[in-house]
């Protein structure tokens, strides 16, 4: 069943798509399965290993589920000083 969440894009990741919230809908179950669904569909490549996933305002792990309306932030890695 697809749900309609909507996903934020920070730094590199919203630079490259060229946008930085997108309304989107989904049958994927798990951040990781929309992370590969996301990536699949694009020209953005996208892993586990460089990016992070946030899952209603919380940290996330891969296999954490997504349910409708949830709100999945993914944010690639940064460095300041």
């Amino acid at each position: 069943m697809k749900k309609k969440i909507k996903v934020k894009y920070f730094a590199l990741i919203g630079e490259r798509r060229g946008i930085q919230t997108d309304d989107y809908e989904t049958e994927a179950g798990t951040a990781r399965q929309l992370l590969h669904e996301i990536e699949a569909g694009r020209v953005i490549p996208l892993t586990t290993n460089i990016t992070k996933a946030i899952i209603n305002d919380k940290f996330a792990d891969w296999d954490d589920p997504i349910a409708d309306g949830d709100l999945v932030t993914l944010l690639s890695p940064f460095s300041g000083g």
